[in-house]
């Protein structure tokens, strides 16, 4: 079977949203990129299990703009122009709309599996190697310029020496492992029911986020009048769902979401996610650096997963270009101290989201309709709060000002010398 040594700028481990988009990135800005990835890579969205839905901040959306890659999502993109926050069996809600902030979106809706036919193309288009099926065999401790790791797949075992190694294995990733960064992780008493429903009326760009006694319910609105459930419930709750036939889990979800879109009718399959709250302890290692759901992973509430993730390869992507190193030292502690802010916020806004205000709800049960009422009828501090969901945040912008806007920046056909050698078969 063969084997070989191969030099490189950076190896990415995961070749999900945030590490496919980065190894774009970089590509494109001429580093010489590996990609390795433990599953295969389709690009078939029609065939694809995957039934989320993303919800895309309008900073996200103007993220991808900015790069090039909004268009491809557009044709499968659904805008939300209105999103109603409110509680099951009480009073108070509060309503964004595009409008009032002078957008024509508050983010789009784009189904998970057309962000992973995207990438596949861009990934060929940008002349990123990827490699599937693969696992990390072994982390080296970094050298002084390098380091190196060992992925092994169906064609051999690959040694690679890396200016930069980036872990984007997600949530339980082997690779922060390897490098013995802890975590802290927190079970949520929690799972997430994922399914799509279809509405008798038209959603007309309308996203709900409705807080139960269970925790909290998301519709979104999806492309062909259909809406993405996420249904948030304690375990037990959801074994007993996810056992019903579709009719009555459509129906028990129509109680407890209601009427304003008329009737709902089950539209796909059905999915279901543990939740967890993961946190690494550090965002860099020597010649190591984490991105996306490696560094955070959140509960699905308010929907920031990926946009925070996003952020992280705005402002990861911008750094690695713009230094001679890119895994020096101060460039990874650099982006650890940009990031730290954005990911500490969100963390603990989402964390209080799915358990503050169960406690709220349980020990003073008009204080968050007080609360929601307010805000809705504050228009400032309604204002803040939705610049603050959509992710409008400055920063990354300014990070993306080095990635080259044409496809030209691909770095296919003019590769460094990558020391790359054959070591024979086996």
């Amino acid at each position: 079977m063969a084997a070989r040594n191969r030099n490189c700028d950076v190896l990415i481990v995961g070749a999900g949203p945030v590490g496919g988009l980065l190894a774009c990135l970089l590509a494109r800005g001429g580093r010489d990129v590996v990609l390795a990835e433990r599953g295969a890579r389709g690009a078939n969205a029609e065939r694809s299990a995957d039934t989320r839905g993303y919800a895309l901040s309008a900073g996200s959306v103007t993220i991808l703009q900015d790069i090039g890659y909004g268009a491809p999502l557009a044709a499968h993109a659904e805008p939300i122009r209105e999103i109603h926050v409110s509680r099951a069996g009480g009073f108070g809600s509060v309503v964004m709309d595009a409008a009032s902030q002078g957008l024509p979106a508050l983010g789009q809706v784009v189904p998970a599996a057309r962000i992973d036919a995207m990438l596949a193309h861009a990934l060929e288009e940008a002349g990123v190697e990827v490699l599937e099926r693969t696992e990390l065999d072994l982390l080296e401790a970094a050298g002084p310029e390098r380091r190196e790791v060992v992925v092994a797949g169906p064609d051999g075992r690959h040694r690679f020496a890396a200016r930069l190694v980036v872990a984007a294995d997600g949530a339980h990733s082997a690779t922060r492992a390897a490098a013995g960064i802890e975590v802290l992780r927190r079970r949520y008493d929690a799972d997430a029911l994922v399914f799509d429903v279809l509405p008798s009326r038209q959603h007309q760009g309308r996203a709900f986020e409705r807080f139960t006694p269970e925790g909290p319910l998301a519709l979104l609105p999806q492309s062909g009048g259909r809406m993405n459930v996420v249904w948030v419930a304690p375990p037990d709750a959801c074994d007993v769902r996810a056992a019903l036939a579709e009719a009555e889990r459509v129906a028990e979800l129509q109680e407890v979401f209601g009427w304003r879109l008329g009737r709902l009718r089950a539209a796909g399959p059905l999915a279901r996610f543990p939740l967890e709250l993961v946190r690494a302890r550090r965002l860099h290692d020597a010649r190591l650096v984490l991105a996306g759901n490696v560094a955070h992973g959140l509960h699905p509430v308010a929907g920031q997963g990926l946009n925070l993730s996003l952020r992280d390869v705005a402002v990861l992507a911008g750094r690695l270009l713009t230094a001679a190193d890119p895994g020096a030292p101060e460039v990874l502690a650099d982006y650890a101290g940009l990031r730290a802010g954005d990911i500490g916020r969100i963390t603990a806004a989402t964390d209080f989201l799915a358990r503050g205000l169960l406690a709220i709800q349980e020990l003073a049960p008009h204080a968050l309709g007080g609360g929601m009422l307010v805000l809705d009828r504050i228009d400032p501090l309604r204002r803040l709060w939705a610049e603050r969901a959509m992710g409008l945040q400055p920063l990354p912008r300014r990070s993306l000002r080095a990635v080259p806007v044409a496809m030209a920046g691909s770095a296919a056909g003019r590769r460094r010398d990558t020391g790359e050698t054959e070591e024979g078969t086996a």
